[in-house]
């Protein structure tokens, strides 16, 4: 009965079960855990997306309430994300509570759930998460980081190879079956143009939806009656039409809660749609591009490179209409190249601060905006694109931000920024420079702790080896394990604390700090250049009457670095 007993034992530990307990006794709570779930570009191709991210976070709830050393956080997750790269949305605020010592155990459904790139998977599992004391668990795995054994962590490498391969060799499949059907004028998108939908009896197809169609013709009847594209978009926004984000989000076609609240039409829909095949009758794909496995993003191929099918689905938009509005479209675009250079002769001014003006209302990128009176005098201004359209409902407050104003601004507030790290980068080095002494010891410190961590969990494992072997009963198996757990939490806590001050002063006290680095250095030009600008601002939110606010680049070093010697200055 001893060695079935034992068997039992070691059966249920490489399952991942709970150990069996001779007696019932409550268990202390010792990991704050946060779940994560994912599924992949290729999964949510078909629209099943919610119900089996719904079941990844059903497992991994159920798996935590289960555990009785567990308490659940909060689950995180990425809809639509590639595994092969860890630049995920939901990954990443995951990542910072874990960082914040918001939780210290991370669960997942299976190791590919995670990520199927096997260096970054590697990484994370082997330095990373240890390094923060923080536990990894793959339910399906059956890989607990707590109790791996070095036959463990061989396997999840392994593991983690097969699955950067499996994505490779699924990603090479599957875009050969794409391009066979895109070839065939087979439909793969997610969802149809507006005006159509996808044929609820063949996923392959679309079929004209009657209500957004005829918005689409009223489109091209306002462009052949000589109304402009920003006429056009004002019309629509005027007369309620919901954009097509907007629309399919009320259809139920698209889930994303963004598009729960009203967003007005813009100009480049309205271009999009004048300019667009498919209403002709054609199938255009083939349009964009992604190697996921690579983590190459989505990217737009050049026209010459679009696969179009004619005559796959029904036509909303005649050819004779199609082609007069084209000729329109073609004549405004010449008229407006050839004005162009119209007034070249006043001089050119470079956008210095292109793509970091930002309307304080809506969020959109500003647009720059030449000015020119009289033939002799150019200027200018900064608009909001939404307000310049004069789209009611975005929402938008009036701006109109003369730019040699903003750059005058900019360059008193940059002038202030260099002053006063000018004034602190000798004030960080004297404080760090005392402080050598205590960065050996805090070294040697360091060292011991870390030592003595690895004994720990040598006896933790050693723990585990004896009562599998059927030395050590449950109660003194758990009594141990405890005992264990307990100290490597005390001495992690110790090790990150001191890791954290030994930045703070290797660094953050130091020239090295990113924020001294930008701006003790510089020397403010005569004008502010786009480079310089680039360098040292983040963004430019404008706000009504032409309030800005300026977000530097290195504010979260910069705010540590100040800590840290209002800290020192204190002590």
């Amino acid at each position: 009965m001893a060695r079935k007993s034992r068997k039992d034992q070691i059966r249920a530990a490489n399952s991942g079960q709970a150990l069996p307990k001779t007696v019932s006794q409550p268990v202390e709570i010792t990991y704050t855990a946060v779940g994560y779930a994912r599924l992949s570009v290729l999964e949510t191709r078909d629209r099943k997306d919610n119900e089996a991210l719904q079941n990844q976070k059903a497992l991994i709830r159920e798996y935590i309430q289960g555990q009785k050393d567990l308490k659940l956080l909060s689950i995180y997750e990425d809809n639509g994300e590639t595994g092969t790269n860890f630049r995920r949305p939901g990954f990443e605020v995951m990542m910072e509570a874990v960082c914040d010592g918001k939780a210290n155990c991370i669960v997942v459904k299976d190791l590919s759930r995670f990520g199927r790139s096997y260096i970054e998977a590697g990484d994370y599992l082997e330095h990373v998460f240890p390094a923060l004391g923080v536990r990894f668990i793959s339910i399906g795995d059956g890989y607990d980081s707590a109790d791996a054994t070095t036959a463990d962590c061989l396997i999840v490498a392994l593991k983690n190879l097969m699955n950067q391969m499996y994505s490779k060799d699924i990603s090479r499949k599957s875009g050969s079956v794409l391009r066979e059907k895109i070839k065939r004028g087979e439909f793969i998108g997610g969802y149809a143009s507006y005006g159509y939908i996808k044929d609820p009896e063949d996923r392959h197809r679309i079929i004209v939806d009657p209500e957004a169609a005829e918005v689409v013709r009223s489109i091209f009847q306002k462009k052949l009656e000589g109304a402009g594209n920003t006429a056009i978009t004002r019309w629509l926004n005027d007369s309620g039409v919901l954009s097509p984000c907007c629309y399919r989000y009320q259809k139920g076609i698209l889930i994303d809660q963004r598009y729960a609240r009203p967003k007005p039409w813009n100009v480049q829909t309205v271009k999009k749609i004048l300019q667009s095949p498919v209403y002709l009758g054609h199938m255009v794909q083939g349009r964009r591009r992604s190697e996921f496995y690579a983590g190459v993003p989505d990217h737009l191929l050049p026209e010459s490179e679009w696969t179009i099918v004619e005559n796959t689905h029904e036509a909303i938009i005649s050819q004779e209409d199609f082609d007069a509005v084209q000729v329109i479209c073609e004549e405004k675009n010449r008229a407006y190249h050839a004005n162009l250079g119209k007034y070249d002769y006043l001089g050119k001014s470079e956008n210095v601060l292109k793509s970091l003006v930002y309307c304080g209302d809506c969020g959109r990128p500003m647009v720059r905006y030449k000015q020119v009176v009289k033939g002799k005098k150019v200027s200018y201004h900064y608009m909001c694109p939404n307000y310049a359209a004069m789209l009611d409902r975005s929402g938008c407050s009036y701006k109109f931000l003369r730019e040699d104003i903003l750059l005058d601004a900019l360059s008193q507030l940059i002038s202030k920024e260099i002053e006063q790290a000018v004034d602190t980068v000798q004030l960080a080095r004297r404080l760090s420079a005392g402080t050598e002494g205590q960065i050996t010891a805090r070294a040697a410190e360091l060292r011991r702790l870390n030592l003595e961590l690895e004994r720990t969990e040598a006896r933790k494992k050693s723990i585990m080896q004896d009562f599998l072997a059927g030395e050590l009963s449950c109660d003194e198996y758990e009594r141990l394990k405890a005992c264990c757990a307990e100290e490597a939490e005390q001495l992690k806590k110790r090790i990150t604390g001191l890791r954290e001050e030994q930045h703070r002063q290797s660094e953050t006290l130091s020239g090295d700090n990113p924020w001294l680095k930008a701006f003790s250095g510089l020397r403010l030009p005569d004008r502010l250049t786009k480079e310089l600008a680039h360098t040292l601002i983040q963004r430019v939110i404008v706000y009504e009457d032409d309030k800005i606010e300026v977000v530097f680049q290195y504010q979260d070093e910069r705010e540590q670095l100040l800590t840290a010697i209002n800290e020192e200055v204190s002590a």
